[in-house]
């Protein structure tokens, strides 16, 4: 059921369009977020931290994380979309192989999206230091775990994305409720009341991962973001199972 999954994803030219094209959205978002310290800090890069500046590049696989979103989404809603969905369960009536197949699939696409972008994105920030002529950034335990939590994102949303697109049967509602799930946390901060939610979202878990997080150590962030994705999965795999396609 896997190698078909992988066959599907290969065959679909848009999918590995995507996978690359959040490879190559990280660096960039990265480059631009570091060459615009000036701008938002109103200091030059090298008065800059170099600590500081390695952070702010990885905020580049957050834009990695949004097109592993789209894929996702896209795996689990394309063949609903093609009329697709039908043949593949009269090939096999278990449904839920099915899901779990494309689980697979979506993880380990987007893990290797979220290590290349882990990469890059510090890279890139260490490049511009040297360009400027300050001295690179320490690569120390604080930044390996920095950089491991952040590759998280993209595995975490894009899993997100594909059960929702499966519930749906829809990509485009893959993606609305994966981009809410990530935005939701920066809503309910605003409204009085509800900021007590902020532990349990997904976010609040990446950063404890992080080892940034306000809420959640890493041991905590790590099972709150495997219940996350357990419980999405599940659901998909539930909603699949009781309806006829």
């Amino acid at each position: 059921m896997i190698r078909a999954e992988w066959t599907k994803f290969a065959t679909v030219r848009s999918l590995p369009g995507l996978a690359a094209a959040a490879v190559t959205a990280a660096p960039l978002v990265a480059l631009l977020l570091v060459v615009s310290l000036p701008v938002t800090q109103g200091r030059a890069v090298t008065d800059v931290p170099p600590a500081e500046v390695l952070g702010a590049a990885l905020l580049g696989v957050d834009a990695a994380a949004i097109v592993a979103m789209v894929l996702g989404a896209s795996v689990g809603g394309s063949e609903y979309a093609t009329g697709l969905a039908q043949p593949t369960f009269l090939v096999t009536p278990r449904r839920g192989r099915v899901v779990l197949a494309k689980a697979v699939v979506t993880a380990s696409v987007a893990a290797a999206v979220g290590v290349a972008a882990a990469v890059l994105c510090p890279l890139v920030a260490q490049l511009v230091l040297l360009g400027a002529g300050a001295p690179p950034a320490p690569v120390d335990g604080p930044l390996l775990q920095l950089a491991a939590g952040s590759a998280l994102g993209p595995v975490c949303y894009a899993l997100l994305a594909l059960a929702a697109a499966l519930v749906l049967r829809s990509t485009g509602g893959g993606v609305v409720v994966a981009l809410a799930v990530l935005a939701l946390p920066t809503v309910t901060s605003w409204i009085p009341g509800l900021a007590a939610l902020a532990p349990v979202w997904p976010g609040a878990a990446l950063h404890g991962v992080s080892g940034v997080g306000e809420h959640l150590g890493p041991a905590a962030g790590l099972l709150s973001l495997v219940a996350w994705v357990a419980v999405g999965t599940a659901v998909a795999v539930w909603r699949v199972g009781a309806r006829d396609v």
